[in-house]
């Protein structure tokens, strides 16, 4: 039963909408249609980005404020330690190479030392 009432009101309210609508378009397709309507949508669309910006720099601040890292920080943090990364890449392959040279220079001096002995 209720699903039944449901249904009907359903309809009730599809039928106001588009009696609503059938006598209203032609009064809206005028006042859509003006230049004024067209400045008006325009500054609202202005005002809605700078509303949007103020909200972000809020935000940014509060989060600033409650001393948490922001994105801002974050990438920072990011640049800083890519750089730290390849710096130590750089120290890593020296290290490297200059164990493969001690290693090489311990073969030869062994090689002479047996030489000698012999």
């Amino acid at each position: 039963m209720s699903e039944e009432s449901r249904t009907n009101g359903s309809q009730q309210f599809r039928k106001m909408m588009d009696d609503f609508l059938s006598t209203a378009t032609p009064a809206l397709d005028e006042v859509v249609n003006t230049k004024a309507f067209g400045e008006m949508l325009g500054q609202a669309a202005g005002n809605l980005v700078a509303l949007s910006r103020i909200g972000n720099d809020v935000m940014d601040l509060a989060v600033r404020n409650a001393r948490v890292a922001g994105r801002a920080d974050v990438v920072s943090l990011h640049r800083q330690l890519a750089r730290n990364e390849d710096k130590l890449e750089a120290v890593l392959e020296t290290v490297e190479r200059l164990e493969d040279d001690l290693a090489e220079e311990r073969r030869r001096h062994q090689g002479s030392a047996t030489d000698q002995g012999e």
